[in-house]
């Protein structure tokens, strides 16, 4: 996640209290059948009889042809995807990678590293991804039936930049030989859709990621785009106007339908939900979702009191917006490595902020629950969320709040492969 997350009002969920014990339901899956018209046999039936039974018939299966795609939601398994932040993949002063090495470099953190970590000394650690380690990040994900990656886009000059160290990651997804196992999203930002009056190039680069034959979509067809949305960059990149963000948006879908495709379905990744729900209907998003659940920089808890604050979270979600909800699961909130050494671009007051604080990270059981939680959440409100997709953090927020992938710490990724089940069963049926 970019710096000054926590810090900054709009974009940090606060707990005023702790929510009162809920007792864990069973979690059950089903499948509603499907109707459809049928003629039973009548031997003594009529010419005429036949003929306006066949054309009820032919009725019936028109009208489930033609019924709104909501519809099939309902009997869809739900698809989770997971956040990449990916600063693993240079070693150049400055910039995040080389912060995140840094951070994770003192000894009490090596078990947080990525698995393609190498250590020079006791407090030197170094990052060396390669394309072999990228796909065995894929073949992981797959096994534990992961459905998707949402990659956050960098960019320069307000366009996104594959060149850019922190795209490296989905540059080595498009080109790998077994891309197919995996499909992947991007997650869109105010620095990476253009400027005000100048959006059109940058709309482009995203667009040409939707021909992707693996680009994440909707059971419709619609490519999945989120926006991360960032208050400090709309005055620099949108003179301040959330209408001229929403040109850009606009100007996406054009170039999307103009090419013969389905307009993309727009999420937006802001908090909390009366602010995000504010600007959705100003930019024209059809969903609001988060990307990040916490208590501020400041308070420590358990993971289970912060996943009754999660599930609360999307709860208010639905109350605050008209539009879709997309329910993201949070691995946990351990900020400690970046406290302890923030990144240099990090202008945050450290003396304000409790280095120790913190929120535990999830056992494997506990995630496990917590995606069953949002599968639940899901299925009990098919019309709010029509689609049926979550958005886990993270995959690779590794000095943050925490991650999914294997680490050195735990090669073998025991909360994916714990909660493979979930995720398992909502790849049933094709996507």
């Amino acid at each position: 996640m970019p710096p000054n997350v926590e810090q900054t009002p709009a974009l940090r969920v606060l707990a005023p209290h702790i929510y009162e014990e809920r007792t864990a339901a069973a979690w059950t899956s089903s499948e509603e059948n499907e109707w459809c018209p049928a003629i039973r046999s009548q031997p003594q039936m009529s010419a005429i009889s036949y003929l306006s039974a066949r054309r009820s018939l032919l009725r019936g299966l028109l009208a489930s042809l033609l019924l709104p795609i909501r519809s099939y939601a309902r009997t869809r398994c739900p698809i989770f995807g997971a956040i990449r932040w990916d600063a693993q993949y240079c070693d150049t002063s400055g910039e995040p990678c080389f912060e995140e090495e840094k951070a994770l470099s003192p000894q009490r953190w090596h078990f947080r590293a990525p698995l393609h970590s190498r250590l020079t000394d006791s407090e030197t650690l170094q990052f060396h991804a390669t394309e072999a380690s990228f796909d065995q990040e894929i073949q992981v994900a797959h096994a534990a039936g992961l459905g998707y990656w949402a990659y956050l886009a960098y960019g320069s000059d307000g366009k996104l930049d594959l060149a850019h160290s922190m795209m490296q990651g989905l540059t080595y997804h498009r080109r790998s030989g077994i891309a197919d196992q995996m499909n992947y999203c991007l997650i869109a930002t105010l620095d990476t859709l253009g400027r005000a009056n100048r959006f059109d190039e940058a709309t482009k680069r995203i667009h040409g990621l939707f021909s992707d034959h693996n680009y994440q979509r909707t059971q419709d067809g619609r490519p999945l785009l989120f926006v991360y949305y960032l208050d400090a960059l709309l005055p620099s990149y949108w003179n301040g106007s959330l209408a001229e963000l929403g040109k850009s948006l606009s100007h996406l879908r054009d170039q999307t339908t103009s090419s013969g495709g389905s307009p993309p379905s727009i999420v937006l990744l802001h908090t909390p939900p009366a602010t995000a729900e504010t600007i959705r209907k100003q930019i024209g998003a059809d969903a609001v979702s988060a990307y990040g659940i916490n208590f501020g920089p400041n308070r420590s808890g358990t993971y289970l009191e912060l996943q009754r604050h999660v599930e609360q979270y999307w709860e208010d979600e639905l109350a605050h917006t008209s539009g879709s909800v997309v329910p993201t699961v949070m691995v946990g909130w351990d900020s400690r490595p970046r406290k302890e050494t923030p990144p240099a671009n990090d202008k945050r007051d450290y003396t304000r902020i409790d280095k120790s604080a913190h929120v535990a990270t999830a056992t494997p059981s506990e995630f496990s629950f917590a995606c069953r939680q949002a599968s639940r959440f899901m299925s009990n409100h098919p019309d709010r969320c029509p689609y049926q997709i979550a958005l886990i953090y993270s995959w690779n927020e590794y000095s943050e709040g925490g991650a999914l992938a294997p680490t050195l710490g735990d090669p073998s990724a025991s909360m994916l492969r714990t909660a493979s089940e979930v995720l398992k069963a909502c790849r049933a049926g094709g996507d």
